[in-house]
């Protein structure tokens, strides 16, 4: 019995307390959920609603807008252009094939597009051909391409230049010896000067460094032929072959440089037919002003050299002189630089004959 009745209140007690866990649950259970706190941030999240769950500021924690900067960043706009199409391919036009040359004499009043029309040739390339960066003095010899036949033009032959500035034309034949050259050419390079040399084939051939110097020096070349003929004695075809042989001789030495468009009878002898067939091949014949004589009769000593070439013609008559003399002469290797240095005393400049025809 004793043990009965302390069993009872036990069970009284665990009912009670199961009662009163139920209705704790009860209640638990029917109260709505506590919203969660967020904690701001930079930006605030957006989130996208879910079914069944709402979310709710709280009074104790309020979400607080982030500031932005005053000014933003442009968004770049893009945008699919469509390919850009190639264009067709360039068309190179065929090269202009010269069929002839024909000399010209400038008139007075006559335009470069006038000549050109008349040879059946272009401005760009008789400019080109003979070296011109101006319009044409009236009287200037000129070599016309042609492309297409016609007239043969005029019989030149240039015995001076230009003689609106005070330029001189010292122009110096190569056929016999060499020796002198060296010395020639170092007084033009320590003076700055560039002149006009007419080479011989055979010269060239003994004297290759020398033709390369020339060329690194910025010397004008012509043509003198390639053995030194009378070329009155010759016939038209062998005319032609002493010009064209000593142009590839030329090209073999130096690739690049070219005797055109000047070229120097041997002995200055010509008649009108090795005129015409020198001008027939691209080349504008070319005598002198005044000869240094350098290369006639006894030997010249330096002084008379000096004197005969800075002495012989008046002021007037040297503007546009065309001189000759020769690389093969010790006296005249002795004497440019006398001579040089009085020209540049009297108010005159040497230049390359392509210049002072201008």
């Amino acid at each position: 019995m004793e043990q009965r009745s302390t069993s009872l209140p036990l069970i009284i007690l665990t009912l009670l307390t199961g009662i009163a866990l139920g209705w704790f649950l009860n209640d638990l259970l029917r109260r709505p959920p506590t919203p969660l706190a967020i904690e701001p941030t930079a930006t605030p999240p957006l989130l996208a609603p879910t079914a069944g769950i709402s979310v709710a500021p709280t009074a104790a924690a309020p979400i607080a807008p982030t500031a932005l900067p005053s000014t933003l960043p442009p968004v770049p706009i893009v945008t699919t252009a469509p390919p850009t199409p190639k264009p067709p391919p360039a068309v190179t036009p065929p090269p202009l094939r010269i069929v002839g040359y024909a000399g010209h004499r400038v008139a007075a009043g006559e335009t470069l597009d006038q000549i050109a029309e008349r040879y059946n040739s272009t401005v760009d390339l008789i400019q080109a051909y003979n070296r011109l960066d101006a319009p044409p003095r009236v009287g200037r010899e000129l070599v016309a391409p042609l492309l297409a036949p016609t007239d043969a033009g005029d019989a030149l032959l240039v015995r001076r230049g230009g003689t609106e500035r005070p330029w001189i034309a010292l122009t110096l034949d190569a056929g016999a010896g060499a020796a002198p050259t060296p010395r020639i050419l170092a007084a033009l390079r320590e003076r700055g000067v560039t002149i006009t040399f007419f080479l011989t084939g055979r010269w060239m051939r003994a004297n290759p460094n020398l033709v390369r110097q020339m060329v690194a020096d910025g010397h004008e070349l012509a043509n003198h032929t390639v053995n030194h003929p009378d070329l009155t004695t010759l016939d038209d075809d062998a005319i032609r072959r002493e010009l064209n042989e000593t142009e590839a001789i030329l090209q073999e030495i130096a690739p690049g440089a070219t005797t055109r468009p000047f070229f120097r009878p041997p002995y200055g002898a010509y008649n009108e037919r090795v005129l015409r067939v020198a001008l027939s091949e691209g080349y504008l014949p070319v005598y002198w002003t005044l000869d240094s004589l350098d290369s006639v009769g006894e030997p010249k000593t330096p002084e008379f050299l000096i004197e005969r070439v800075t002495r012989k013609l008046s002021p007037d008559d040297l503007r546009g002189a065309i001189i000759l003399a020769h690389c093969g002469s010790e006296s005249t290797a002795d004497a440019l630089p006398e001579i040089l240095d009085r020209f540049t005393a009297m108010g005159f400049e040497v230049r390359k004959l392509s210049e002072v025809m201008k």
